[in-house]
């Protein structure tokens, strides 16, 4: 086939398959989360059982079942204790606020662009301030309804995941009767496999830790609703690159509110920082290894790209989702060129013992 008619093929199925994904996205953002949660779910079992030869698989199914629902019934809880405390204490935040945009309405600046003694009631109303802060309420609000609706399914969707992994070996034969073709596939599904569970158990072990020390920090300082933004820590560590920045400035800026003190704050904002960054950049790579091999270009495009098309689930689940794509593309000479493109070291379809075998041998 002629390399223009294959590429513009090819550009035609990559437009309809995004176009396919967005418009089925209610149905594809559940079934995905459930995948995960399911991937996770039987790592964590299987990681129990292989601890002692006693310890049978339904056992540690059950404990992994257990701490997992423990886990969103404490989040439940702290979200909801969160909310109630905000509610009481809203009117001395809205009086620092007060105070805020008193001082920072003398600054020259500030008196250059909106006027001289502009006050908070005439800037609300020039910007529509509130009605935008409560399109922002409503938002959020609609947007944890909607994974509350969504929970039952999610939930539903995982039961049945293992409930059909028994037959999944019966059926990879079936699919492939060939015995060669058989186990390419197995290698590329073993290869998806381990790459997802290392990853986000990885991610997980990395995102306790800054949870942890983020936690302490907040709490030593008396932050308020500190085991709240470690929560919001914890979850916004999943999303690659942004997420570790808004797990920074989120507190600070309630620190803000707060806090009169500004050496309080920046020393708030620079121990957050460093817990990012030394964790972010020396314990984090190693533990990770290239079980992604994503450029780091690539996982900015995914996160956007998959945030747009899956919204908060997609942009949680951008780098393995686009892993999963970048090692199946590899399989095929017609598009394996894309997921060299994808990958950081042009080796999209080996894992790590690969690598090291292929380093090891002497070139000719």
């Amino acid at each position: 086939m002629d390399t223009t008619i294959r590429a513009s093929l090819l550009f035609l199925a990559f437009v309809a398959l995004t176009w396919g994904i967005y418009q089925t996205s209610n149905i594809i953002a559940p079934f995905a989360l459930a995948v995960f949660i399911w991937l996770i779910i039987d790592a964590f079992a299987q990681w129990l059982d292989n601890l002692s030869p006693k310890f049978p698989y339904w056992l540690a199914l059950t404990l992994a079942v257990l701490t997992v629902v423990a886990g969103l019934v404490g989040i439940v809880f702290i979200i909801a204790d969160t909310a109630q405390d905000l509610s009481k204490e809203a009117p001395k935040y809205q009086a620092r606020l007060s105070e805020i945009f008193s001082w920072v309405s003398h600054n020259a600046l500030f008196e250059r662009f909106l006027g001289e003694n502009v006050t908070f009631a005439e800037l609300s109303n020039r910007f529509e301030l509130n009605q935008k802060l409560q399109a922002l309420m409503a938002g959020f609000a609609s947007t944890i309804q909607s994974v509350a609706s969504n929970f039952a399914l999610i939930a539903l969707y995982v039961v049945f995941l293992f409930a059909a992994q028994s037959s999944f070996p019966k059926k990879m034969d079936d699919l492939f009767p060939n015995k060669i073709r058989r186990d390419q596939a197995g290698k590329v599904g073993a290869r998806i496999r381990a790459s997802i569970e290392k990853y986000l158990g990885v991610q997980t072990v990395i995102s306790l830790m800054q949870t942890v020390l983020s936690y302490i920090i907040m709490a030593s300082m008396g932050l308020d609703n500190a085991l709240f933004w470690a929560l919001v820590i914890f979850i916004l560590n999943y999303i690659p690159i942004v997420g570790g920045l808004a797990a920074v400035v989120l507190p600070v800026m309630f620190a803000l509110v707060q806090f009169e003190s500004i050496p309080m704050i920046g020393l708030l904002a620079g121990l957050l920082f460093a817990v990012q960054f030394v964790i972010g950049n020396t314990i984090q790579p190693k533990m990770m290894g290239d079980s992604m091999n994503l450029s780091a270009l690539v996982v900015v495009l995914s996160l956007t790209l998959w945030q747009a098309l899956l919204g908060g689930v997609g942009a949680f689940l951008s780098a393995p989702l686009t892993v999963i794509i970048m090692i199946i593309l590899a399989q095929f000479p017609t598009t394996r060129w894309i997921a060299v493109m994808l990958s950081a070291d042009g080796q999209p379809d080996l894992d790590e013992d690969e690598k090291k075998k292929a380093k090891a041998q002497p070139s000719m």
